[in-house]
């Protein structure tokens, strides 16, 4: 199964502490991105899918649960916070607004990472168990519901196979984004590459392009010397 990237936010203007943190999370599999200040925070979070965001509330004159209601506006993601000693209340305020769990200053490093990675954790797992159950629909030309297993193509069923369904549920769930035979292999097949994958493959993508025909363009694209994409239909 191909390893998607993760990415996270630290918006902290302590340079050494935000490099200390980044150093214990950033990997081949998560990105981390680090910003000065709340305005830069915003842009990012609009441009950006994070599945993070640690905030040191120190960064802005603003009111704290002001600084949560603005990302929360913008996105729903997870928020550790970094804060001075608060009163009760006030932490109830913030829970309330949106953020997942605080780490008083000064902030251990790695104990800030290990929350971190914690929360992620969490928050992929509940994003995981939710995207299986919601169907995914491009207007009324196809729709794959994931409960039932299902495609639809202008309003009827196509009869696929497991595979069959698997690769364009799979594909759907990350469109544009090309795939050799191999990664489509280990994920639909759970097991290693071996010599007749590629032909297998090749094999299932011919069959579910037949069965997707009554669609007005073909919506998985071969790119040569790689692999497949999923063009979504228009």
């Amino acid at each position: 199964m191909p390893v998607l990237c993760r990415q996270l936010l630290i918006v902290m203007d302590e340079l050494e502490v935000s490099q200390s943190i980044l150093k214990r999370l950033e990997n081949p599999t998560t990105k981390v991105d680090c910003v000065a200040s709340l305005s830069e925070a915003l842009e990012c979070v609009i441009r950006k899918t994070y599945c993070l965001l640690i905030i040191d509330f120190h960064i802005s004159n603003i009111d704290n649960t002001e600084i949560v209601r603005i990302l929360r506006a913008a996105k729903h993601t997870p928020i550790l916070a970094l804060t001075e000693a608060l009163a009760s209340q006030e932490k109830i305020d913030l829970l309330h607004m949106g953020v997942d769990v605080f780490l008083e200053k000064p902030v251990d490093a790695g104990v800030c990472a290990a929350q971190a990675i914690a929360l992620i954790e969490r928050y992929l797992n509940v994003d995981e168990t939710l995207k299986a159950r919601v169907p995914i629909a491009f207007g009324t030309s196809l729709v794959i519901a994931p409960r039932y297993r299902q495609a639809l193509v202008d309003g009827k069923p196509i009869e696929l196979t497991r595979i069959e369904y698997d690769l364009l549920y799979f594909m759907a769930r990350h469109p544009n984004q090309v795939f050799s035979r191999e990664q489509l292999y280990q994920y639909v097949r759970n097991d290693c590459f071996d010599l007749g994958g590629d032909e297998a493959m090749r094999s299932h993508i011919k069959a579910l392009r037949r069965k997707l025909a009554g669609l007005e363009r073909e919506i998985i694209e071969t790119v040569w010397g790689v692999g497949y994409r999923f063009i979504p239909p228009a």
